[in-house]
């Protein structure tokens, strides 16, 4: 019987693997392809000197640069936001009860109206904070929504527990709470990344210009432009590179998790 019902399973799974092997593996195989050869016409062979290009390119060491520093600092004051809004609503939920809809609101808001509110609050266009903060405010709710439901799911007794062993406000939620909260925060950090790679719209709109300032050149920036002018082998690379480290993230993010199991 059970083995009937693995077999079961594996024929269940097959479309969305067919699916993933269509829609994903292969493009990505044909991305690598064309990080290798000299550009889409030609088709010359050149191995890793559209990279050692790529890497000396100090526009794309710039937009590396921005993109590495809104992961840094825009996703942890995002999970440390959400997370602390996420204990003011289990703590105070009848009084907070109609804020909960001013956290999801900023999902359902056009982005073109948000970045004309933007504009006229932000006027500085050199500086970082119109994106980071656009950023933080456009994703906390579903972030909030996560850590919601996962604070929830914990067990009381294990409050219970600490309290009588002493532990009360931040040690309590330093202890107890972060080390039960370790996959689900490692989750919404994931999460956090992959948005941040998403608000590419969002600063187009805001900067109105293909080449932002300085402060605002990211890796969407630079790959949209490369496929303006149809250099898909720099497109293909940077795409490469971009995946590379996201892949070592997420790597350095679940190993570290394993030190609250």
């Amino acid at each position: 019987m059970k083995t009937k019902y693995q077999r079961k399973c594996k024929y269940l799974l097959l479309p969305s693997l067919i699916g993933l092997l269509i829609f994903y593996c292969i493009p990505f195989v044909r991305v690598i392809y064309y990080s290798l050869i000299e550009n889409q016409f030609s088709k010359k062979w050149v191995g890793l000197k559209n990279y050692h290009i790529l890497i000396a390119n100090p526009y794309f060491r710039l937009a590396m640069k921005n993109s590495l520093l809104l992961i840094l600092v825009g996703v942890p004051i995002l999970v440390a936001g959400a997370l602390f809004v996420s204990v003011l609503f289990l703590t105070l939920d009848r009084r907070l009860k109609k804020l909960r809809l001013a956290v999801i609101l900023p999902m359902l808001l056009p982005t073109a109206s948000i970045i004309l509110v933007w504009r006229m609050v932000f006027t500085a266009q050199e500086s970082p904070v119109p994106i980071y903060s656009l950023f933080i405010w456009k994703n906390i709710g579903m972030v909030v929504i996560l850590c919601s439901a996962a604070l929830t799911l914990l067990d009381g007794d294990l409050y219970e527990a600490a309290k009588l062993d002493g532990a009360y406000g931040i040690r309590l939620h330093l202890y107890v709470t972060l080390p039960l909260l370790a996959p689900t925060l490692l989750f919404v950090t994931l999460l956090g990344i992959v948005y941040s790679f998403r608000i590419f719209r969002e600063s187009y709109l805001y900067y109105g210009s293909n080449y932002p300032p300085d402060a605002g050149y990211s890796l969407q920036y630079y790959m949209n432009n490369h496929f303006m002018k149809l250099n898909y082998q720099y497109l293909a690379s940077g795409a490469v590179i971009t995946t590379i480290l996201i892949c070592i993230i997420v790597a350095a993010g679940i190993r570290l998790s394993r030190k609250f199991e």
